[in-house]
């Protein structure tokens, strides 16, 4: 199993942390941890609440954690580890992750035209530009599964078994959306032993 623990500086948690119900607020969220990833931080020195892991063995998915509020997605990207930095970042058909790259991703989802109308068939680029390079990566993004899984513990919205003061929020489209709700608060290993397919299961019941 490999596994690369980054902080979430104070500064960075509203980027992070933003609600997402949609494929675009997914992207963002996959590209910036991307970018994170690539940084060779010493995060031995650095006093944060929030951090993120990138877990991968038979999964391949990011656990974001803040406070008693923790959430994960897939990871739609292949990594290189050098000891414990990360040497390459490509997409599954082989495109790089780099500093340029993520910028012309993240380019494309600030875009005026595309955020009016968030299609990458519709969304006009000059062939071989920057732009380009970041179509591509946005459209593999958008072909994957998100796999949102949230754990709140929320007393501000507590509502007995209608909405439990622990809880899984599982996808984030109304339409899809879904709660399991705990009798307790759960930890940072529980909820990562949840997603693993290589732990034991755990099992529900009313």
């Amino acid at each position: 199993m490999k596994v690369v623990t980054r902080v979430i500086y104070s500064f960075q948690e509203k980027d992070f942390f933003a609600p997402i119900r949609d494929k675009i607020e997914y992207a963002r969220v996959v590209v910036l941890a991307a970018r994170q990833l690539l940084l060779d931080m010493d995060d031995d020195n650095i006093e944060t609440v929030s951090s993120m892991r990138l877990v991968v063995d038979k999964m391949s998915r990011l656990f974001f954690y803040k406070e008693k509020k923790y959430f994960s997605i897939s990871f739609p990207f292949t990594i290189l580890l050098d000891g414990d930095n990360i040497a390459k970042l490509t997409s599954y058909t082989g495109k790089n992750l780099d500093n340029k790259s993520i910028s012309a991703v993240i380019s494309i989802l600030d875009n005026e035209q595309f955020r009016l109308n968030p299609s990458l068939i519709d969304f006009y680029i000059e062939p071989n530009s920057i732009d380009s390079i970041g179509l591509f990566l946005l459209e593999e993004i958008f072909q994957s599964e998100p796999s949102y899984v949230r754990y709140d513990y929320d007393p501000d919205n507590e509502n007995g078994k209608l909405h439990p003061l622990n809880h899984l929020d599982i996808n984030y489209s109304q339409y899809s959306t879904f709660k399991l709700g705990f009798n307790q608060e759960i930890d940072q290993a529980y909820f990562e032993n949840l997603q693993n397919i290589k732990t034991d299961c755990s099992f529900i019941v009313d």
